[in-house]
């Protein structure tokens, strides 16, 4: 989409989430918004996820799969980077086509930063059960913005970059994340949303609607994110996450912070709302990945007091499906809209409010 004017990719988008939404939920006038745009529509992405190739004149590549294949195409202007970040894949690049040796199971490289930009994690994806000699001493030096550096041995081959344990070698074990007046840790395996110039507008709606009250449940809470920006509504916030790293931010976070009413459950969400059923939520948050909410989540969420509910959804047809069980179960929907969080990409993701 980046040859489309930025206006018409947001009347697009939100285009698709009504022709999902329709399928499932009969909308009525004004429950549909307009695209929330992005304060910035390029060098907004904090996350550089790349795959690295070479041809047989041994020259290296460093971008991303073609569409529908496993050819790769090397993206050394990669508009939505953050400049930074984009800099370093440049650096990454000229050191690989130098004298500099590589081990060719080095397959991924997953690069990302917090808040400070100039504060940088490489994570080097080998396909491999042995760890190679690499050139880590070399990268420092041409990298130096790269503060931290880390291994993942991921010998499956599929479209998962990362998986499995994640082994630092050199410097720092993580980035951090200005939001809701506090530092949020953020680790190589845990995921965060890649444009941090919308989270202010994202928490501002939610907190608006979902209001005040005595407890507030965080569902697939990842490092907290989104708990922990609206806890001053709340005497209590529970977050309910089951990826380890990013338990351990998210209690990380509260503990540096000096938090004193934000709990973390380490458990998937299925299994935790079957131990949560003596509390009674004044309001929910749900970031399910792609996949949507599973079926005893939304069980227990129909099945529960809350009286206002958020659903931050990075796929419109899961989403669709979600709300027709929410207001299945006694929902009412207030207002959905896309939500533009990655510009010049057909990604949709979409923000829904229901309440009782």
């Amino acid at each position: 989409m980046l040859q489309v004017p930025y206006g018409e990719q947001l009347e697009r988008k939100r285009a698709v989430l009504e022709k999902a939404l329709s399928g499932r939920l009969r909308l009525a006038p004004g429950q549909l918004l307009e695209t929330l745009p992005s304060p910035r529509i390029e060098g907004y992405r904090n996350r550089a996820k790349m795959t690295i190739s070479s041809d047989r004149d041994h020259r290296w590549s460093l971008g991303y799969f073609q569409r529908r294949s496993r050819e790769v195409v090397d993206a050394p202007d990669c508009g939505v980077l953050v400049p930074e970040l984009l800099e370093t894949t440049r650096r990454l690049r000229r050191l690989m086509n130098a004298s500099v040796s590589f081990p060719f199971p080095l397959r991924h490289i997953d690069l990302r930063c917090g808040s400070d930009p100039s504060k940088q994690h490489l994570t080097l994806v080998v396909k491999a059960q042995q760890l190679p000699r690499l050139p880590i001493e070399e990268i420092v030096e041409a990298c130096p913005q790269v503060v931290g550096i880390a291994v993942n041995l991921n010998t499956t081959g599929n479209a998962q970059v990362i998986k499995g344990r994640i082994d630092p070698v050199h410097g720092v074990r993580e980035v951090f994340v200005d939001s809701g007046r506090l530092s949020l840790r953020v680790s190589p395996g845990s995921f965060f949303q890649v444009n941090l110039s919308l989270l202010p507008a994202l928490h501002a709606r939610m907190g608006d609607f979902l209001g005040q009250g005595g407890l507030l449940v965080d569902l697939y809470a990842g490092v907290g994110t989104h708990g922990l920006a609206l806890r001053r509504g709340f005497r209590r916030v529970i977050c309910i996450e089951g990826v380890r790293s990013a338990v351990a931010d998210a209690k990380a976070s509260i503990k540096a912070g000096r938090v004193g009413n934000v709990e973390v459950l380490a458990s998937s969400t299925g299994r935790a709302v079957r131990r949560m059923r003596s509390e009674t939520p004044d309001a929910i948050v749900l970031n399910p990945s792609a996949a949507g909410a599973d079926r005893p989540t939304l069980d227990w969420i129909n099945g529960s007091k809350a009286r206002s509910l958020a659903y931050l959804s990075c796929d419109p047809e899961t989403l669709a499906r979600d709300l027709a069980v929410l207001v299945g179960g006694g929902y009412q929907l207030d207002s959905v809209q896309a939500v533009d969080m990655m510009p010049q990409t057909s990604q949709i993701e979409s923000l829904a409010f229901l309440r009782r």
